[in-house]
């Protein structure tokens, strides 16, 4: 018996099945794993997840289910155990040899079929799939590596995800819900095979995680089961970036002349709008720059408007012509375009970035976007700017944000105390992460005693956003 299936015989009284982990088991404490050092990445994971509210006992949610087999068809894969995937561990420039497995091609590439085995107590009900990897290689431009399942009833391989929204030779999380019914995937043995392939030998590849998400029937908020945020105190990424502090004198302005002689240590201005010599001229004077774009619309004024395929433009956004919401389960397709972007915002001297409707999945958008496309989308974003030496913010997305504190640097919210939404950005100031507000509509006198009671570094501004400012404090 391999190391792997030491450790499933170890959590069969979290599930007969091996691999595969049920949060509602965990929740009502039926499980009891020896503690030695071959079980730490298990216990450390579950203990995550339930740590992080991630425990769903009502219909709808099933688990996790990890990879119990690796046949490797051509190639050679390196001889680190399985059960390496089980926990994403490995972020930046990380080399643990001990934490992932390395996939190095022939001179005609490199196959390999993952198989999972999908509970017979989910197997009927099952609803969706989303395939979570952790990956470092090279990005796709020099060799494309691509996941996808076996279609059993056609017998056809489907591509699911590639490593085109991949940084070279960075971790990179890929997450991507598989599309179509969930259940054309799963063999009469209730099995799913996944395919992990590249056609040449340009490079070799790694991978620290994989696993299978899995939602049931019911009516829930379709939540991710696998998020593996490292907690507050422990960098995300490598290198220094800035970060805001509570506190925060600050202004936001997108239309007029920028007003550059406030008495505030931070600006947020529009990424396209504002020249390098502006952001300079402030940094020169010990201020710090936000730079403003959209990731979740579509805006067709904008120096980049010809990179968007029709595919991903949805609805237009109420109120805003020219603008319309983004389809952000197309990772592949929207995440290099935003990179782009932060890149002409690292290349301008941004210090940080904010990325503005970025909650699409509970709007309108004219696609049908689910909870964990938005999680998906959103954290792809973070570790992005991230890995360019930026802050970034959370802008709005309020049901979202015990999901995603940890991996954003603070907040960027318009109109909480207009609609009672204040309560929600309470983790940000848990954390240590400034709230910087606006209001447009209410008095000063209504909002900034309260803004000034939790610690919220509020303005009130003209819906325009022009230089005009009032601040709480």
């Amino acid at each position: 018996m391999n190391s792997y299936n030491k450790i499933d015989s170890n959590i069969n009284r979290i599930n007969k099945h091996s691999s595969y982990f049920d949060l509602t088991d965990i929740s009502e404490g039926r499980f009891n794993i020896p503690v030695t050092f071959q079980h730490k990445k298990v216990l450390w994971l579950l203990q995550l997840l339930f740590c992080s509210s991630l425990l769903v006992t009502t219909p709808g949610f099933a688990g996790l289910i990890a990879p119990n087999n690796l046949q490797t068809k051509k190639g050679t894969t390196s001889p680190a155990p399985l059960e390496v995937l089980i926990a994403q561990d490995q972020v930046g420039k990380a080399d643990d040899l001990n934490k992932y497995l390395e996939f190095e091609p022939t001179r005609t590439g490199y196959t390999g079929i993952f198989k999972f085995t999908v509970p017979s107590h989910i197997n009927q009900t099952l609803k969706s799939l989303v395939l979570h990897a952790n990956y470092r290689g090279p990005q796709m431009s020099v060799q494309q590596w691509v996941f996808k399942l076996l279609d059993v009833q056609s017998g056809k391989w489907v591509t699911v995800v590639d490593n085109s929204a991949a940084t070279s030779w960075t971790w990179t999380a890929i997450s991507k819900v598989v599309t179509g019914d969930p259940n054309r995937f799963i063999n009469s043995n209730s099995q799913v095979s996944l395919q992990y392939f590249t056609g040449n030998n340009n490079d070799i590849s790694q991978l620290d995680y994989l696993a299978l998400a899995t939602t049931t029937g019911g009516s829930v908020t379709p939540t991710p089961p696998v998020i593996t945020p490292p907690p507050p105190s422990t960098p995300t990424t490598e290198g220094n970036r800035w970060q805001p502090i509570i506190g925060t004198q600050w202004q936001i302005q997108y239309t007029g002349t920028i007003d550059t002689s406030l008495n505030v240590g931070v600006y947020n201005l529009d990424l396209f709008d504002t020249s390098a010599s502006v952001i300079a001229g402030l940094q020169s004077r010990g201020k710090h720059v936000i730079c403003y774009f959209s990731a979740g619309s579509y805006e067709n004024w904008r120096p980049d408007a010809g990179k968007f395929p029709a595919s991903v433009l949805g609805r237009d956004l109420d109120g805003w012509a020219g603008e319309k919401w983004l389809d952000v389960g197309q990772l592949n397709t929207l995440i290099p375009i935003m990179k782009a972007r932060m890149q002409l915002a690292a290349t301008k001297g941004c210090d940080a970035v904010d990325p503005d409707n970025v909650d699409g999945y509970s709007n309108n958008s004219g696609f049908t976007l689910s909870y964990t496309d938005q999680l998906a989308y959103n954290i792809a974003l973070a570790q992005e700017a991230h890995k360019l030496g930026l802050a970034v913010s959370l802008k709005n997305d309020l049901d979202q944000i015990k999901d995603l504190v940890n991996y954003f640097d603070f907040a960027v919210n318009e109109e909480c105390f207009q609609y009672n939404e204040c309560s929600m950005l309470k983790p940000f100031i848990d954390s240590g992460k400034p709230v910087l507000g606006i209001e447009y509509n209410l008095s000063t006198a209504s909002f900034c005693p309260q803004a000034n009671s939790i610690n919220f570094d509020f303005l009130k501004k003209n819906l325009s956003l022009d230089a005009a400012r009032t601040s709480c404090r």
